[in-house]
């Protein structure tokens, strides 16, 4: 009988011992699983050899700063073509006297270019280059042709519409190879953060201030404004509207001041060119803060 007891208490012992299959994971509550890799088995994820440098992909400074445009220069059309290289670069005619800078949509300026070719197998092409830190816009403009095509000699003439973005504020200047072409913008409008400031005074010397036109189709208009801002921390605000049905532009002129800034109270004079628009035709009146400072024909 001891006999038969004995050896049912070894079996039951190499049942109890047996009873774990190989291979199978232990699950231990309240720990994490741990994994591990054997030598000629790669990790799930490499090792990292250092930091990535991250691309540099933000858009172009805000409007407003030193080179800023909108982020990014619609296209218009004459941009460098893949097969460029193959072709011969030549010049382009340029009549600028007739080219001008259209801001009637502020939301997207745009420069006409009266362009002449020297036969319609070259093909127009123009760079446009961002803003630099003096608020510099640079066309390049010149022309491409395949050398080993014939071609009628008849020069063609034709006008170019360049799309340079949107600008909300700052003062740009644009070339066209090099050249002037002419200034848009208008640093006194008004900027994000202005609520929080307080609105003030300018006196504004109308007798000083008058009209800068051009002489080209059509009218380019600016406003040269001369006064004093009541301290140095005022700030110069100019909103313009378009013309009424009575033809009349009213110019809005304003300061902001933070509250908070200590100033000493002493007068701060301006001088402020404030473009208003193209006109074609027309008589127009222009008035500052209601008060009628001149009018012109178009």
């Amino acid at each position: 009988m001891r006999t038969i007891v004995s050896l049912l208490v070894i079996s039951l012992f190499l049942v109890s011992c047996a009873g774990q299959v190989p291979g199978t994971p232990v699950e231990e509550t309240g720990k994490s699983p741990t994994s591990s890799t054997s030598p000629d088995q790669p990790a799930a994820y490499p090792v990292p050899l250092g930091d990535t440098p991250v691309p540099n992909t933000s858009a172009y400074p805000e409007p407003g700063t030193s080179g800023s445009i909108s982020p990014s220069i619609p296209l218009s059309g004459y941009e460098p073509l893949p097969g460029d290289d193959a072709l011969t670069r030549d010049k382009v005619m340029l009549d600028l006297a007739s080219s001008h800078i259209d801001t009637t949509n502020p939301s997207q300026v745009q420069v006409i270019l009266q362009v002449t070719l020297s036969d319609p197998c070259h093909q127009l092409r123009v760079v446009v280059t961002p803003p630099d830190a003096k608020n510099v816009i640079n066309l390049e403009v010149y022309s491409l042709v395949d050398p080993g095509v014939g071609c009628i000699t008849v020069i063609k003439s034709f006008t170019a519409i360049i799309h340079l973005g949107s600008f909300t504020i700052g003062r740009y200047s644009v070339l066209v190879n090099g050249e002037q072409l002419g200034e848009f913008g208008d640093a006194y409008a008004p900027q994000p953060g202005d609520e929080q400031l307080t609105q003030g005074e300018v006196f504004v010397d109308m007798a000083a201030s008058q009209l800068l036109r051009t002489d080209t189709q059509p009218v380019q208009v600016s406003v040269l404004l001369k006064g004093d801002l009541p301290t140095p921390c005022h700030r110069l605000r100019v909103v313009t509207k378009e013309p009424d049905e009575n033809n009349a532009i009213n110019l809005k002129v304003y300061s902001l001041v933070d509250p908070d800034e200590i100033c000493i109270t002493v007068l701060e004079p301006f001088e402020a060119a404030i473009p208003l628009s193209s006109y074609s035709n027309g008589h127009i009146f222009v008035y500052v803060n209601g008060e009628l400072l001149e009018e012109f024909d178009t």
